[in-house]
This record gives structure tokens, sequence and C-alpha cells, in this order.
């Protein structure tokens, strides 16, 4: 079955070039799509040139989301919130599963 997963971080300091590239290879690897949101902007991880100019707006203290579809994505989400929590800390995870569909949606 499709699902929707998330985890909401909390950015402690800035990402360094070599981070960046870490999320996109990645969220690159990992079957499923990734975003990631913050201050009601969002990117596709898999796009290093929107990636990195993304993650370079996001300030200090800011909540980035991570948002994860796809089918058995928890430990896919996991992994890269625990890529990301060396520069952030884990704030919630929050899950919903989908109705299987063949269907997508677009943010």
């Amino acid at each position: 079955m499709k699902e929707i997963i998330s985890s909401n971080v909390l950015v402690e300091k800035r990402f360094t070039m070599k981070k960046m590239l870490e999320i996109y290879q990645t969220a690159s690897k990992l079957d499923g799509t990734t975003y990631l949101y913050s201050r009601q902007k969002a990117v596709e991880a898999t796009s290093l040139s929107k990636l990195v100019s993304f993650l370079l707006t996001v300030e200090p203290n800011t909540t980035l989301k991570i948002i994860m579809e796809g089918i058995d994505v928890e430990p896919k989400l996991t992994l890269l919130t625990k890529l990301v929590s060396n520069e952030a800390s884990v704030l919630r995870v929050k899950r919903k599963h989908l109705i299987e569909t063949t269907e997508s949606f677009q943010i």
C-alpha cells in the first residue's frame, strides 16, 4: 500500500555542501519520492540544483519537513532523518496511509 510519511526536524545550523550532497545521493537511491518543505517552499530532493538552492535558504532554528511517498517508506525516512540529524533535531514523525492508486499528486 502506498503511504505518505513525514518528519519535522528543527534545523540547528546551516547545511554544509557535503551534507547537501549526502542528502541528494540518499534521496536518489530511495525507491519513492522525497520532498523537503519549509516556509511555504517545497523541493523534490532528487533535483540537486533545486535542493542546494533550497537548503541554502534554510536558516538555523527553522522547521524543515521531510515528506516521503511510496511503499514501505518508514525505514527510508528514518535513514534520511538520521542523515539530517547532524544538522537538526527531530521534532515529530507523522504517518498517513493512502488508498492503493495509480494516480499521483504534484506539490
